[in-house]
């Protein structure tokens, strides 16, 4: 039996997981998955040997679900952006990554500022997402979440190291990828 996740293609805790491999190398890392759903991209983490990852969702529910996976050493139930402020210290992660938590009335490029506070100057933020909705999102749209991201850099607060388009098929399979190095 096929999940939902399969019909729909989804593959972006796939690319998520790839992408932070070819950056981060230590298996040590302490990396913070944000938007981490039922813990799709932690599995994938620890397949790969990551040993440090922390889960943070707005769903109890969806928590839960990764909670009984014992892949993460910590599950924070969070709201991210909208003026929110994460409960971690700066400089707490060596790497955030989000995977599919920017969607239809998903996260916001408000959330950057946060991604950046927490962590470690030298660490990266790998946020993956389908492609569609750069052009469906109201707040992603005409180039908006790209120019906000522009914008970050020119304030010195993170550097562009990737954007990929990997496509899988029709434009709603595609996975774009923003990997960002903290300064």
């Amino acid at each position: 039996m096929f999940s939902i996740l399969e019909k729909l293609k989804y593959v972006g805790h796939v690319v998520a997981a790839e992408v932070l491999q070819k950056f981060v190398s230590s298996k040590t890392a302490r990396i913070s998955d944000v938007a981490s759903g039922t813990g799709l991209v932690g599995e994938q983490l620890k397949t790969l040997g990551y040993e440090t990852i922390d889960a943070v969702d707005c769903s109890t529910e969806m928590i839960e679900i990764a909670r009984a996976k014992n892949i993460y050493e910590n599950l924070y139930v969070q709201w991210i952006g909208g003026g929110k402020r994460l409960s971690f210290d700066d400089d707490t992660y060596d790497v955030i990554v989000c995977a599919g938590g920017f969607f239809g009335n998903g996260l916001k490029s408000d959330s950057f500022n946060e991604f950046v506070r927490v962590v470690k100057p030298g660490g990266f933020i790998v946020i993956t997402m389908r492609a569609m909705w750069l052009d469906l999102e109201p707040n992603y749209n005409n180039g908006k979440l790209e120019r906000d991201m522009q914008q970050l850099e020119k304030e010195g607060f993170w550097k562009l190291m990737e954007k990929d388009i990997r496509y899988k098929g029709g434009t709603c399979e595609s996975i774009v990828t923003f990997v960002h190095r903290v300064c």
